[in-house]
Parts: C-alpha cells; structure tokens; sequence
C-alpha cells in the first residue's frame, strides 16, 4: 500500500506537473497570440499611419500643383492682357496717325482751293481791270471820232485818229484774256 500510495502521489505530481506545464503552454500560447495581435495593430497603425502620410503628401503636391497652374493661369492672363493692351496702343497710334495724315490733306485741300480761289478772284479782277480798259478804250475811240473831226471847230484840230491807234484799241485784247494792256497803246489813252 505505500508503494500504492507512492505511485498515486507520484500520478498526482504528474499531472499537477502536467498542468502546470499546459498552464505554461498556455501562457506561452497566449503571450505569443497576444505577441502577435500586438505586432499586427502595430503594423496595421504603422500601415495607417503610413497610408495617412501618403495622403497628406499626395495632397500637399495637389495642392502645390494646383498653385503652379494658378499662377501660370495668372501669368497667362496678364500676358494675354499686356498683349492686348499693346494692341490696342498701336491701333489707336495708327488711327491717330491715319487721322493726322487725313487732317494734313484735308488741309492741304483747303489751302490749294483758298490759293485757287484767289487766283480766280485775281484773275477775275485782271479780267474786269481789261475789260473797263476796253470799253474805255472803246469810249475814247468814239469821243475822239465824234469830237475829234476838223470841220465842226470842237476836235481843236486833233483830228480821227490815226489807223495804228485804233487798231490797237480793238485788238489790245478781248474778254476773258488775262494779258495786260497794250504796251504800244499812247499814254494819253490808257
């Protein structure tokens, strides 16, 4: 019976020993479980954390991006707008230029008419100048013929006139001509 007693109290160590170990094991097994879970959340906080970054950097280059083509957009317009501007400058230069030429011929115009016209009204002045010189002539002829006979006692013995003079008074010019009177015509008629 003690060696009954001493095989059951060894089965009794045993299998406290046993259980011991299984509660070892166990522990093992769950502190390596709970090892690994907790490698896991790290990693996946690491993956998250990591992912988040990536997130914030991919929206700092949009970002970024976004303000490069801001102001190339900026840029762009002011250019386009410079341009336009520049444009507009050198159509109104040329209007203005357009318009200063047009002015000058238009006066140029005026100018040529107003010389014109004076040459016309000098020209008509000449042309009545000669034409009161005829018809004086011509009155002059008539008295001289009228008055101008020895027989009556009025000519004071003048006498008609002789044919060179009246022939110059008929052909020292015509209406209309602009040449100046008969410079072989007696002063005593002019």
């Amino acid at each position: 019976m003690v060696g009954a007693k001493v095989l059951e109290l060894r089965d009794v160590i045993m299998r406290r020993e046993e259980k011991r170990r299984e509660r070892e094991w166990s522990k093992e097994v769950g502190e390596m479980e709970s090892e690994t879970s907790r490698r896991e959340r790290e990693m996946r906080m690491e993956k998250q954390l990591k992912e988040r970054e990536e997130g914030i950097h991919r929206k700092e280059m949009e970002l970024e991006e976004m303000q490069i083509n801001w102001a190339k957009r900026e840029t762009e317009k002011r250019m386009r707008l410079e341009r336009e501007l520049n444009e507009e400058r050198r159509q109104r230069m040329k209007l203005e230029e357009k318009w200063e030429e047009e002015e000058m011929e238009w006066r140029e115009r005026i100018v040529e008419m107003q010389i014109e016209h004076e040459k016309q009204m000098m020209q008509m002045h000449a042309d009545a100048c000669q034409n009161q010189l005829q018809i004086l002539g011509v009155v002059a002829r008539l008295v001289c013929q009228f008055f101008g006979s020895t027989s009556d006692g009025l000519g004071g013995g003048m006498g008609p006139l002789p044919p060179q003079v009246l022939q110059n008074l008929q052909h020292s010019g015509g209406l209309g001509d602009s040449g100046k009177p008969d410079a072989t015509l007696p002063s005593e008629f002019l």
